[in-house]
């Protein structure tokens, strides 16, 4: 139910190895070890590209502002994503151009593919698109930055400088500041290589992290973890891999949820990131014990938060009823969603989820 429409979960966490795509082995086998790329830099060219959708450009233009997003049509990330994009796009319109490339495509007709796929979003990908070519997106941006997961944005300021990198989901306080020329390249400079330092840590730890997602045994992983927290406390999103990593486990799931009460905390007026966490309690392939308490007070408050006005949340907190046995108040909540939803394939989606509500039976 409108799983392409919850850019939450991707929007929360920035490295998490389940809401983050990886390009794998292959793409990095293919890419010579680059030079560095950080914020305050002078952003890389933008000339190989195939613009599918909207005015594409082949050089930053003084004096415009750009969001460059790395995607992909294989990435289930980057696509609940799309309609975040797209409500940006309108909200900033001609103050700042949003710009997704489909980069590390997979397969053969690749060109045919990721136009289709542009094609089949309509209005719901209402920004400007294209795809690399060479791989010009993975060699001269991502690779010199140290990104290795997508949805991955960049910032290019008005002098062709990158002024931020990092997940679409958390670009919109960014923005804001950016517009009313409250923000600081410099200082999210700094606070960005501590950033590359604990991904380089990451990278080093990802082993051992595999290991235990796949034998569901945390004895040697949450102490590392828990060291790299408290190393880097600044950086929320390691608590959230712990969280996940928790909730993955049938040993530690019950246990996760002292966390994840820390993470809501941290984040009680973040309506996305509040959404993201219940959404990944509810649906999450890998969660071995659903807190449905958990997931309905992130929920709660977040719909607070947004006046009972989106109707994403409205979706997420639907299904919270609907999981919890209330189908009434799942199907009440879910109309307020369709009737709230802009017309296209997001609506489409709504409507079918409520129509499995009216359908089904509670106790299932």
């Amino acid at each position: 139910m409108s799983r392409l429409l919850k850019s939450a979960a991707a929007c929360l966490i920035l490295s998490s190895m389940a809401f983050a795509q990886n390009a794998g082995d292959e793409s990095a086998k293919k890419n010579d070890p680059p030079k560095m790329l950080s914020v305050g830099d002078k952003a890389p060219p933008i000339n190989e590209i195939d613009w599918i959708k909207g005015n594409g450009i082949d050089a930053f233009a003084p004096g415009e502002s750009y969001v460059v997003e790395c995607w992909a049509t294989w990435c289930g990330p980057c696509i609940r994503g799309i309609p975040h994009l797209t409500k940006l796009q309108k909200e900033y319109k001609d103050k700042i151009k949003i710009m997704g490339i489909a980069i590390w495509e997979r397969g053969d007709d690749i060109k045919e593919k990721v136009t289709k796929f542009v094609e089949d979003q309509g209005d719901k990908m209402d920004y400007t698109v294209g795809m690399e070519m060479n791989d010009s997106i993975a060699k001269n941006w991502m690779a010199p930055a140290g990104q290795n997961g997508i949805p991955c944005a960049y910032l290019v300021d008005k002098t062709g400088r990158i002024a931020w990198i990092g997940h679409p989901g958390s670009i919109d306080p960014v923005l804001e500041k950016y517009v009313a020329g409250d923000w600081s390249t410099d200082a999210y400079a700094a606070e960005f290589k501590k950033q590359q330092e604990m991904e380089r840590e990451m990278q080093a730890m990802m082993p051992l992290l595999m290991e235990a997602s796949n034998t569901g045994n945390l004895d040697k992983a949450l102490p590392a973890m828990d060291k790299m927290i408290a190393k880097h406390p600044e950086m929320t999103q390691l608590k959230r891999m712990k969280f996940q990593l928790m909730l993955s486990s049938e040993q530690w799931a019950p246990k996760a949820y002292a966390v994840g009460e820390e993470l809501m905390k941290a984040d009680w007026d973040n309506a996305q990131v509040l959404n993201g966490l219940s959404w990944e309690v509810l649906t999450g392939n890998m969660v071995k014990d659903r807190n449905l308490d958990f997931a309905m007070k992130a929920i709660n408050r977040a719909n607070e938060l947004t006046k009972g006005e989106d109707p994403s949340i409205l979706d997420t907190m639907a299904r919270a009823y609907f999981d919890k046995g209330d189908t009434k108040k799942a199907i009440e909540t879910q109309e307020k969603a369709v009737a709230l939803a802009e017309a296209g394939p997001m609506k489409d989606e709504l409507k079918m989820t409520l129509e499995r509500y009216v359908n089904a039976d509670p106790a299932d």
